[in-house]
């Protein structure tokens, strides 16, 4: 519902290496006719780290037990590649990576494009970032960060009318993204925490084909606090945002089917508080509290136009609200030197869920795609959660995952759509000196509590088998990873596939992965 989000991707290096490291990797798999090929290497120069990655993957249609689902091919590759300095008072580096994927979507005869869609997006990233460790003060390490991305999406279908390809709808977004944040040492009763600051700018000033979205400018900014203390066996931790979000149309006072277009500003604080009480050394007591706020976006405010790899024609809503929600989360924590167990209950409320609803109606520009429109509506979401794992011997290793949602719109008295069933994992692992074997079974109730024109789910149970072997030789580390999914092949239907109303989940798959680390 709320939190702070830090994604380290690693293309910048900030730790200093004494020698070259890498790895390769190889995998194949039997469901798609798939491959696909992968490597990296960071390499010392005096103060500089340089490393690199790269992969590609390829694959045909997927098989399934009902057949085969056309139009599924997926052809991707990503690369990337970084420098840094690394020194005593800090580190500072840039990175630049590029992926690109062009992969099919399956005709719907009915209820889309009865020719498939083929989906061709490119993303090309630069990041700067730099990280400074200041010497006796309060502030332990500062972190400067800029990213500038441009991302390209072409949904292009077959016209019969036409006899060619067309592009059914395409986006082009530039965004810029800067970044400061100050962790702090010990500050009176606080232990450590952090003070920063972000901003962004989006550009999606170029939609193509059938995209009527208004060309448009998004500027974004935040400013938080996060600090911790400790009293004793309980612990507490502490945030607040403070958000803004102004969206500027290029055209001001058009309309289109999300309404009139127009500047739309917004503001907000969100915030939360967590306490963990330890009530001995196995086991432990928390709670967390959370005031949550998300501004609608230009998609959510102003898009009109086909969304083909969902089968959707989505339209906006430019009389939108901002998002607030109010949580509460409890957990507790149970462990020993053998086994450990984890459960959590939480309930949100949200005053203006936001999301696209199907309306029930074919759109008036392309009939055979129905018609979505955002809407805000008063939501309340409740669910319990859990994980477990027991050793009941060195080598053995049993576990399991479980979790329940219960979503509703409270004003409607109808489910939120696309939410999934009450869902787990049990698995069962044996490991001996290089290797190590394992099995799993996941399974899924059946999910009839569905939003309005959503179709239901059956339940499922699958069973997966898995094995690998590590070795050391020549100064490499090698790696053979076996995995069956699907071992029975059932036919099955994951509740949030968008197209598990034409084909079920794949077939028996049998993936083989080879890696070796230097």
């Amino acid at each position: 519902l709320a939190g702070v989000i830090n994604v380290a991707r690693g293309y910048i290096p900030t730790t200093k290496i004494h020698r070259a490291s890498g790895s390769l990797s190889a995998q194949g798999e039997s469901v798609n006719d798939g491959y696909s090929l992968g490597g990296s290497a960071s390499v010392p120069a005096g103060a500089f780290v340089v490393r690199g990655d790269g992969s590609f993957r390829k694959t045909q249609d997927i098989v399934t037990p009902i057949g085969e689902l056309a139009n599924t091919k997926i052809q991707t590759t990503n690369a990337s590649a970084g420098v840094g300095l690394v020194k005593k008072w800090g580190t500072i580096g840039t990175s630049a990576s590029h992926y690109q994927s062009d992969y099919g979507i399956p005709p719907d005869p009915v209820a889309g494009h009865p020719g498939g869609v083929q989906i061709d997006l490119e993303r090309n990233h630069i990041e700067t970032k730099a990280e400074i460790f200041p010497s006796k003060t309060a502030i332990r390490k500062i972190e400067l960060r800029h990213a500038f991305t441009r991302y390209r999406h072409s949904e292009i279908e077959f016209s019969r009318n036409l006899g060619r390809e067309i592009t059914g709808t395409g986006f082009d977004v530039l965004t810029h993204h800067a970044a400061a944040l100050l962790r702090t040492n010990r500050i009176g009763i606080f232990e450590n925490g952090a003070i920063g600051f972000w901003g962004e700018f989006r550009d999606h000033s170029t939609p193509s084909g059938r995209n009527l979205t208004p060309p448009s400018k998004e500027y974004s900014g935040a400013a938080f606090l996060y600090q911790e203390t400790e009293w004793g066996k309980l612990s507490l931790n502490g945030a607040m945002r403070l958000d803004a979000r102004a969206i500027n149309p290029q055209f001001s006072g058009n309309s289109n089917a999300a309404g009139i277009i127009r500047k739309r500003s917004f503001a907000g604080i969100s915030g939360g508080i967590s306490g963990i009480f330890h009530l001995n050394s196995q086991i432990s007591l928390g709670s967390s509290a959370m005031r949550s706020y998300r501004a609608p976006g230009i998609e959510e405010l102003f898009s009109e136009g086909p969304h083909l790899a969902v089968y959707n024609y989505e339209v906006g809503n430019s009389n939108l609200d901002a998002e607030r929600g109010l949580g509460l989360e409890i957990f507790m924590d149970v462990k020993s030197p053998s086994w450990r167990l984890r459960v959590a209950a939480f309930r949100n409320a949200i005053s203006n869920y936001i999301f696209a609803k199907n309306t029930g109606e074919r759109s008036i520009r392309i009939y055979s795609l129905f018609q979505y429109q955002f809407v805000g509506e008063k939501a309340l979401m409740q669910g319990v959660e859990s994980a477990w794992e027991w050793r009941p011997f060195t080598a053995w290793q049993i576990g399991g995952t479980a979790s329940y949602v219960k979503a509703e719109l409270v004003d409607l008295d109808e489910a939120i759509p696309r939410i999934p069933p009450f869902e787990g994992k049990a698995y069962l692992r044996f490991h001996w000196q290089e290797f190590s074997i394992g099995a799993a079974v996941r399974a899924a109730a059946k999910q009839d509590r569905t939003g309005e024109f959503e179709t239901p789910t059956d339940g499922y149970a699958i069973a997966d088998l898995s094995a690998d072997y590590n070795f050391a030789k020549s100064g490499l580390l090698h790696t053979f990873s076996l995995n069956i999914e699907n071992v029975f092949d059932s036919e099955y239907r994951k509740h949030l596939n968008q197209i598990k109303h034409i084909f079920p989940e794949p077939s028996r798959n049998i993936k083989l992965l080879y890696k070796a680390y230097l």
